[in-house]
This record gives structure tokens, C-alpha cells and sequence, in this order.
């Protein structure tokens, strides 16, 4: 049962991974009534759930503020229905959706949907980054059956019946990638309006410098990466008090650019996701 004192977010942009999730949250944080968590992603009701309110409440600069927005890809990372018995099958066993339920039953949730194969390749090419490159093409069709969560968290349909059999389909608001990169500010208003929230003075140009540069990692940033992994709540706690201006400059500081590969076999691996695209322009109205 929901307890009306607790807190929580009660704006959630669950994905998909690699879609402008993080470029469309700095524009939506220059609404006066919206706060951004920080990080971006707490992943609070995945692998930080034991941590408990306290620690949730302390990744929003303003807790009080009308829309409260957890921008955890994560979210979108679930195991589908048909297979959370399968130990061999991809994905978080996680019960999210429950979850969010329970801590704020009045969420609405943001679903950037992207073409599956260019999300997967994208996701796929950052995963590398830190990787010797390889001599030649790469196969699409290996990436997905050596990664399988590449394929999984591109499978939409799946992410979204398990949110479906806990919200209701109004609070939901599906967008598609090609429309935020064509017409941020179009996007913007879309989702204010969803949210109820005050539309923003955007400034675009600002919110392209803050793309999440921090984790394409050179030699420096490696060492910081290590250090997140080692300790990660000191770790955040740096990185949630640092200036902005030195986080900023450390960040260009640990960038990297994702790894340039060649990617076969795209058109052979679109047809994988032929039925879930069914399924999801069923469901959403959308058609990638």
C-alpha cells in the first residue's frame, strides 16, 4: 500500500537506452517546475532500492519541486512476462513497475522509442569504447546473439505490457526519436504539457553541452570509472557536490568517443524485431 508521506519521483523517463534520454531530461530540467534527479539515473528502484527514502530523496536538488523526474533507463531492462522463470533469459528480475506502484501510484512515465537496430548498434558501439577495435566489420547478428541485452532492451513491447499490467495506458506518453531530434522544442512541449508542468525558456544550445560525455572514457577517465565502481557511494557523493564548472571540465577531462565500428548485416538483423514492432505500434500508436 502506498504511504502518501513518502517520498519519491513522480515522473519517471524509463528509456530507451542510447534514444536522447539524457539530452531530452537537460531540456526538460530548464522547466522552472521540473527536477532532474542527480545522477541522471539513480536507478533507485533497480539496484539501489535497498537503500531506502533517504537516499532517494538526496538525488533531487529539489525535492519539493511539482515534477520530480527519474530519467533510470534501467527501468526499461525487464525481463518479459513470458520469461521471468528462465534463468538463462536476459534482463532485470527486478518487479519495477511494482514497485513505482507502491512509492508513487500517480507516476507517469516518458518512453523515448527508437528504429531497434540503430538503438542496439548505438548501444552496442558505446559498449566499446573502452575495447580494442576490432580489425574489420562486425556482424550486427553477433553483436545481438553475443549481447543479449542489446536485443532485449530494443524488444519495446515487452518493456511496455509489463508497465501496462500495473498503470493505466494514459500515463504514458511514447515518443519517437526521429520527432525529438527533428523538433526538440516541439518534443519539449509535448511533455510539459503531460506532465503538467511549466513550458521552458529552452535553451538549446545548452542542453547539447550537457550530453553525457562523462562516460566515453579516455585513460583518466578510466581511473574514474574504477573508482565509481569500487566506491560508488562516495563516488556520487563527489560527484553530486562538485561545481558545476569543474564538473563540466573534468567530464571533457574522461570523454571519449564512442568507438567507430562497421556494423553488417543490419537489414538481416531488422527482421528480428519485425513482430515486436507489431506489437508495439499496437500498443503506442507509433510505427519506427
Amino acid at each position: 500500500m502506498a504511504d502518501p508521506a513518502r517520498f519519491s519521483a513522480n515522473a519517471f523517463l524509463i528509456g530507451a537506452q542510447k534514444s536522447g534520454t539524457t539530452w531530452l531530461a537537460s531540456l526538460l530540467e530548464q522547466s522552472p517546475d521540473i527536477c532532474v534527479s542527480d545522477p541522471k539515473e539513480p536507478q533507485f528502484f533497480t539496484r539501489q532500492f535497498g537503500k531506502g527514502e533517504d537516499f532517494y530523496r538526496g538525488c533531487f536538488a529539489r525535492p519539493d519541486a511539482p515534477v520530480r523526474l527519474d530519467a533510470s533507463t534501467t527501468y526499461s531492462f525487464l525481463r518479459p512476462a513470458h520469461a521471468l522463470d528462465d534463468p538463462d533469459a536476459p534482463g532485470l528480475l527486478d518487479p519495477v513497475p511494482q514497485r513505482i506502484a507502491e512509492w508513487a501510484p500517480d507516476a507517469r512515465f516518458i518512453y523515448v522509442l527508437r528504429d531497434p537496430v540503430g538503438r542496439a548498434a548505438s548501444a552496442y558501439r558505446h559498449s566499446m569504447r573502452m575495447q580494442p577495435p576490432p580489425k574489420g566489420p562486425v556482424s550486427m547478428l553477433d553483436c545481438l546473439r553475443d549481447q543479449p541485452m542489446l536485443g532485449l532492451i530494443s524488444r519495446y513491447g515487452d518493456q511496455i505490457e509489463r508497465y501496462l499490467a500495473v498503470f493505466p495506458r494514459d500515463r504514458f506518453l511514447f515518443l519517437d526519436f526521429r520527432d525529438l531530434t527533428a523538433d526538440p522544442g516541439l518534443t519539449v512541449r509535448r511533455v510539459c504539457d503531460f506532465l503538467g508542468a511549466a513550458q521552458p525558456d529552452l535553451r538549446l544550445s545548452a542542453a547539447e553541452e550537457d550530453k553525457h560525455p562523462a562516460y566515453r572514457l579516455t585513460p583518466v577517465g578510466q581511473a574514474v570509472h574504477r573508482l565509481r565502481k569500487a566506491l560508488p557511494g562516495l563516488a556520487g557523493t563527489l560527484q553530486r557536490n562538485l561545481p558545476r564548472p569543474l564538473e563540466r571540465y573534468l567530464s571533457h577531462r574522461v570523454a571519449r568517443a564512442p568507438a567507430s565500428i562497421a556494423l553488417t548485416h543490419q537489414a538481416e538483423a531488422a527482421a528480428l524485431f519485425r513482430a515486436d514492432l507489431d506489437r508495439v505500434e499496437a500498443l503506442t500508436g507509433l510505427r519506427l
